[in-house]
């Protein structure tokens, strides 16, 4: 099993569970009248297609035996940013909505290593995963490095030291080689068989939040589209299933047994309850969107 994040996950439910059960939740994010926040919600939703897209790096780096040098974690990471970069929109009348969620991932990661750090809890040194605010400064400076001129702000609202800063348009080319690579050497290619179906199957939410969550992930079909970009770009051989279903705890992964990508309810849960922190947080977001 690939989990997704659990540093930034510690971090969160550190927090939250003393204070917010998941079955509170929905009560938690009804403001006046019963609304849902619109920027926790547009938050959540952001973080889902990053996760999303990160776990699908672990399916394709198992499915096609992807060698991979170093931490198969930071080059699940790379996959996403740069995927959500690089890609032609999933929706062409949101041109910008790929960065936007980018964004929020990035703020994601800061939010968390914030809440943990507040809260006391233990920096996960032996994680597998990268700490989650040097997973937020690898976001920040892909994003600086892919056009420095168009977000010449970033490394200042991101806080990028300058050396830093100056080695981010390299390490953006680096990423993008290795994608082309990656598409060139294990993508889709002419006469190959039709791609195996991508099944989608949306579980009964357990919270309000979680529902709302699942509502606008429907309505935007953001699990549709990625899927069918995944059989546009590879060739896959079997089916798999993208669900959302209550796991218990709060995570995704890519389950190679049953072959599933899963993304947890009680996920949606915490990552609406971090935007909503978000918004009472002096954390400035990476870059805003154009």
């Amino acid at each position: 099993m690939k989990r997704a994040i659990p540093a930034l996950l510690a971090a969160i439910v550190t927090v939250l569970a003393g204070t917010v059960a998941h079955e509170d939740a929905g009560a938690q994010a009804r403001g006046a009248g019963g609304a849902t926040n619109p920027a926790a919600l547009d938050f959540a939703v952001g973080n889902v297609e990053f996760l999303l897209v990160h776990e699908i790096a672990h399916f394709l780096i198992d499915e096609k035996n992807v060698p991979i040098i170093g931490p198969e974690e930071n080059a699940a990471d790379y996959i996403a940013t740069l995927a959500l970069l690089r890609e032609a929109p999933l929706d062409p009348a949101q041109q910008n909505r790929a960065l936007r969620f980018l964004v929020a991932a990035a703020d994601a990661f800061a939010l968390a290593w914030q809440t943990g750090m507040t809260a006391g809890a233990e920096a996960p040194y032996w994680e597998s995963h990268g700490l989650s605010i040097q997973r937020y400064y690898q976001v920040a400076c892909l994003l600086y490095g892919s056009d420095p001129v168009a977000f010449a702000g970033v490394p200042q609202i991101a806080g990028l030291p300058e050396e830093r800063a100056r080695s981010c348009a390299g390490e953006y080319a680096q990423a993008a080689q290795g994608i082309e690579w990656l598409l060139t050497t294990f993508g889709r290619r002419e006469g190959d068989a039709p791609s195996a179906a991508v099944s989608i199957v949306y579980q009964q939410p357990p919270t309000l939040v979680s529902a709302r969550v699942r509502d606008e992930l429907a309505r935007i079909e953001l699990l549709e589209r990625i899927a069918e970009r995944l059989r546009e770009r590879f060739t896959i051989e079997q089916p798999l299933t993208m669900a959302m279903r209550r796991c218990g705890r709060a995570e995704a992964a890519w389950l190679p047994g049953p072959r599933a990508l899963v993304i947890c309810y009680e996920l949606l849960d915490a990552l609406y309850l971090l935007g909503l922190r978000r918004q009472d947080s002096s954390l400035r977001p990476v870059a805003p969107p154009e």
